[in-house]
Parts: C-alpha cells; sequence; structure tokens
C-alpha cells in the first residue's frame, strides 16, 4: 500500500497551502526589478522601465537632494503610493525620471514649509533672495547616460519604441514638461572624503538650454531687411516708448482680475474692463504677459528678444484681421485688443494674484520678484474666448462633429490668405466658448459659408510654432535640430511632430499645409476618444460619434485643410 501512493499525492491544494513557504534566498531566486507604473492617466502609456536601473545604487547609498529634504521618518522606500499635495509637505518623497505621483505637476517638486516669496529681513541680497527662494526647484533625477544616449540615436531608430521612453510628455502643453526634462540633466555623483566620514554629494543640477533652434526666424526676400526691431516692436503697440506696467494695469482700471493659467512664456491674467459710460455692457479680456530682453532665465527658457517677439505679434494681429477678409473671413482665431510694450516692477495686484494661483493649484512658473525693476515685458490684450478643449464638456458629438468643421474652416482660411500653418494644434489652443448664435459665418473663395454652432464657437490660439507668409516674409519657427521633442512620447499629439517633420522633411521655412490635415486627424481622434460627453449613451451621440470615425478614417488623403473643406462642403 505504501507503493501505491507518491509521497504528498493525498494533499489537495488547500492542505498544501497550510505548509511553510521556502524563502526565496534558499531556493537561490534572482528577484529582478519590478516595473512601475508612471502614467500621467490611465489612457496613456507613461511607463518607462529605464529609469528603474539606477536602483542598485540608491538602494545601498542614500542621496541628498539640492534644495530637498530626505524622508528619514519612513526611510528610503514606500510601500505604497499616494498623491500628496506637495504644497502641505515639508519634505519630498520621491526623485525619479518624471514623477509618477504629482500628476500633472512635472516642474519641480520642491516641498517647503513657509512661503517662498516672503523676503528674509535679515537678507542684504536680493540675489540670494531671488536663487534661493523664488526660482523653481528641481529635485528629481533622470538616467542621464540612457537619456543622452536615446537623442543621439534618434534619427537611426526612430521606428523603436525604446527611443521614446526617457522622455514622456504630458498631453496639451508641452513645453513646460519638456523644459522640466532638460532641467533634470544631471551629473554623476561623486564621493568626497573627509578624515573618517563619508559624504555623498548631491546631484549637480547641469543646465540644459532649450535647442538653439527653437527661435522665431524672420525671413525676407527682399532688400528691406529689418535691423531695428525694438522700433517696429514700438511700431505696432502705437508707442514712442515703453510704458510703466503699474500705470497702464493699475488696480482702478481692471475688474474682477485673477490669474487664469500660465505657460513658458509668461502668466495669464483676465479682468473686465468696463466700456464707455454710454455702453453698459462689460468686456472680459485676458493678459498675456510675456517677459522679453532681460538676462534673467525664466522658467526654464531663456527671454524673448525683440527680434523674436515681432513675429508673434505679427501673426496674432495677421490672424486676427481675417475676421475683415475680402475673399476669405473667419472669426475662428484669437481677437486682439493691444499689445503694449511696458516696463518696471511687476505690479503689486498681479503678484498677490500670482500667489493665490499658487497657493491653489501650485504654480510651475518663477514668482514674479524674480524680475528687476527695469524688466520689459509684452503684454497682449485679447477677448476671452472660454476654456480649452481638453476640459470643456460637451453635450454630445454632435455638437463636436461641428466644433470639427468650425477648426477646419479656419484653418482653410488661414491657408488660402497667407499660407498659414499652426502646426501646433494641440486640444490645449482650441478654446470653446457657448454661443446663442445657431450659425456661425465663413467666406471661403469668395463663397458664404454657414456651419450650425449647436450653441459653441471655436477659437484657435498660440501660434508659437506656426508658419505664416505676411507680404514678403516668411515667418516659421525652426525646429531642425529641436531633437528632444520628436523623441517625446505619451499621447497621439506627439506622433503628429514627427510626422509633420517627415512631411516637411525637416525644412520649416517650406509651405506643406498637408501639416494642418496631421492636427485635424489628431483633433478628431480627441474628439472620438478623449473630451467628455454629457450625453453619451444616446442614439444622437452614437450616430455622430461614426461619423466622426468616417471622417477619421479618411482625413489623411487630404492635402490640406482647403482640400478637406472643399470635399465636406461640397465646393468642387
Amino acid at each position: 500500500m505504501e507503493d501505491t501512493l507518491q509521497d504528498e499525492a493525498w494533499k489537495d491544494s488547500f492542505d498544501k497551502l497550510l505548509e511553510p513557504r521556502p524563502q526565496l534566498r534558499l531556493l537561490n531566486i534572482i528577484k529582478t526589478n519590478v516595473r512601475a507604473s508612471f502614467n500621467l492617466d490611465s489612457s496613456v502609456e507613461n511607463s518607462n522601465h529605464s529609469i528603474l536601473e539606477n536602483d542598485k545604487k540608491a538602494g545601498s547609498e542614500q542621496h541628498i537632494l539640492d534644495g530637498c529634504d530626505v524622508l528619514k521618518k519612513f526611510g528610503t522606500s514606500c510601500n505604497s503610493i499616494s498623491t500628496p499635495f506637495g504644497k502641505r509637505l515639508g519634505t519630498d518623497l520621491f526623485h525619479c525620471g518624471i514623477s509618477p505621483i504629482t500628476g500633472m505637476k512635472l516642474d519641480g517638486f520642491g516641498g517647503y514649509t513657509e512661503k517662498p516669496w516672503i523676503l528674509n529681513r535679515n537678507t542684504d541680497r536680493v540675489e540670494d533672495f531671488v536663487e534661493l527662494h523664488i526660482k523653481k526647484r528641481v529635485c528629481f533625477e533622470v538616467e542621464s547616460k540612457n537619456t543622452i544616449e536615446t537623442i543621439r540615436n534618434s534619427k537611426k531608430k526612430s521606428d523603436e519604441l525604446g527611443i521614446r521612453s526617457s522622455l514622456v510628455l504630458q498631453p496639451g502643453k508641452w513645453r513646460k514638461s519638456l523644459n522640466s526634462w532638460r532641467r533634470t540633466q544631471v551629473v554623476e555623483p561623486t564621493l568626497n572624503r573627509s578624515d573618517n566620514s563619508r559624504l555623498l554629494t548631491a546631484r549637480a543640477s547641469r543646465q540644459v538650454s532649450p535647442s538653439k533652434g527653437r527661435k522665431s526666424v524672420f525671413l525676407n526676400d527682399c532688400n528691406n531687411i529689418i535691423t531695428d526691431y525694438e522700433s517696429q516692436v514700438l511700431k505696432h503697440c502705437d508707442q514712442r516708448k515703453p510704458l510703466r506696467f503699474e500705470v497702464v494695469y493699475a488696480p482702478s482700471k481692471m475688474m474682477n482680475t485673477k490669474k487664469i493659467g500660465e505657460g513658458a512664456y509668461g502668466e495669464v491674467f483676465k479682468y473686465t474692463m468696463k466700456r464707455k459710460k454710454r455702453d453698459t455692457r462689460n468686456c472680459d479680456v485676458v493678459l498675456k504677459v510675456i517677459p522679453i530682453e532681460g538676462s534673467t532665465e525664466v522658467n526654464g527658457e531663456l527671454q524673448k528678444t525683440f527680434e523674436q517677439i515681432l513675429p508673434e505679434i505679427l501673426i496674432s494681429k495677421k490672424m486676427c484681421s481675417l475676421r475683415l477678409g475680402k475673399n476669405n473671413t473667419t472669426h475662428g482665431y484669437a481677437n486682439i485688443y493691444k499689445v503694449s510694450l511696458v516696463k518696471g516692477k511687476y505690479p503689486e495686484h498681479l503678484i498677490k494674484l500670482w500667489e493665490s494661483y499658487d497657493e491653489e493649484k501650485e504654480s510651475e512658473n518663477d514668482h514674479p520678484r524674480i524680475f528687476a525693476d527695469d524688466q520689459l515685458f509684452i503684454v497682449l490684450e485679447l477677448k476671452f474666448s472660454g476654456e480649452d478643449m481638453s476640459s470643456f464638456k460637451f453635450v454630445n458629438a454632435e455638437q463636436s462633429y461641428y466644433v470639427l468643421q468650425q477648426i477646419m474652416l479656419a484653418l482653410a482660411v488661414g491657408e488660402e490668405e497667407c499660407q498659414f500653418e499652426h502646426r501646433d494644434l494641440h486640444w490645449g489652443n482650441i478654446l470653446i466658448e457657448p454661443t446663442i448664435k445657431k450659425e456661425i459665418s465663413y467666406k471661403f473663395h469668395t463663397k458664404d459659408l454657414k456651419v450650425f454652432s449647436k450653441g459653441v464657437k471655436v477659437t484657435i490660439i498660440d501660434y508659437t510654432l506656426s508658419r505664416i507668409t505676411i507680404d514678403e516674409f516668411c515667418n516659421f519657427n525652426d525646429l531642425s535640430s529641436d531633437e528632444e521633442l520628436f523623441v517625446a512620447s505619451g499621447d497621439y499629439q506627439y506622433d503628429i511632430y514627427r510626422l509633420m517633420r517627415d512631411e516637411l522633411k525637416n525644412n520649416w521655412a517650406s509651405f506643406a499645409p498637408k501639416t494642418n490635415v496631421l492636427w485635424l486627424s489628431y483633433v478628431t481622434a480627441k474628439l472620438i476618444d478623449g473630451v467628455y460627453y454629457k450625453s453619451a449613451n444616446t442614439k444622437l451621440h452614437k450616430l455622430y460619434i461614426e461619423k466622426l470615425r468616417t471622417f477619421q478614417s479618411t482625413i489623411l488623403s487630404f492635402e490640406s485643410a482647403t482640400h478637406c473643406a472643399k470635399q465636406v462642403f461640397d465646393l468642387n
């Protein structure tokens, strides 16, 4: 009977659970690194295994980062991942390539216990105060060797997914997260021995300047080459000299002022401007404040010069003027009221609004007090045009379908009037506002066209990367040497940049309206799967989702937004 059954054959699975488990080290099993998720949202794969490779060093030695505390109480590891609000912490919980914990806050996860903008009364040097207390600190790390090698080989191995894994940017506004990545290129740590003590120096953050190709280039095919850019800027501002910042934008002239946004370029405020006495209507105005010509690096970027800001002013005015066109007309671009060149201290009431925004949402920008008393600013006054597409709540897909038609016609008019390519039309650069108008009017090739509004109106903004021809001048942003942008991943948006480069053959001065088609494909994809719908279960919604899918399947066959509009509106 003993030979009929093998040892332990009588035991079922439950009996085996009761047996003690041998330790892994007794089984001689080597544990491999666990791949942690770095997702910024559940729809985008933002994980990077290579970032974890430095865990071998981090496990044996404790790194002390510049400007960061070490959470000694809980050790160097944590069994669970939570999402703390950095403002409430006096220490930093993590240091990693792109923070998986802080969500969209990628630029400078620096904990502190007191307000950094309060000037130390015992500090005599303002420069020390600015450097230590105002500038945002970057306290996370990147596997620098892998990242640099990735960029070097990006052209040869662009079809491999691995080359993009180390640079994952958030969808929408990419410049902030790209600057964060650039500012976290680090030098390997070194060991310093002093007597019997052993100190590990902090990893020295190495500032990586933005690519030299990232600039607005003003080309001219004739002999009238502009050399005095400052006078040209003043001309377009209708000024003879810079105005005093605190006088032009005094609190008494601005009602209901608040900060509503920010970017690498600067700050965005909104206020209510009261009309003339006879006109009881008030108008909401957006202020886009851009520092220029200063030596202080702002938000990880060098300040723009007069030469670089002039094309942006020209493009903004040109696109706004399309609402007055004779043969082609659209109201689909930002309505610019005024451009001003101002000088002086940042107004105190705007600083307080910046601080309130920082308390509520934790600003990623540097504090306005970093600017000198003679700092120059360009201030664009624009009509408030609603919220961006990424946060807008659509009723259903019928509404978004006609939003797409508005965008298409706006791009087509731009192509016909001034060889316009937006080149950065992600959903953060599309504003949507309610309207009581039932139809939105356009003129295209002298023909009057109307598009159902379905209660909303679209405005296209931000021409930083745009290409346009104005008179004999071609204005564009030369990205030919900006490799980082083209190895980024994290969203379909970053595939569009690579497709644009292929379409242009890296010649960013050329006119290739196919780039507008690429962005229409991106917008359509977001309208299908990315935006929020209030009534997603209705038959009407499902009908128009299918229409969007059908359009998405054919959009890339068109050569331009003009070609696309002619087909959709049967204008051939």
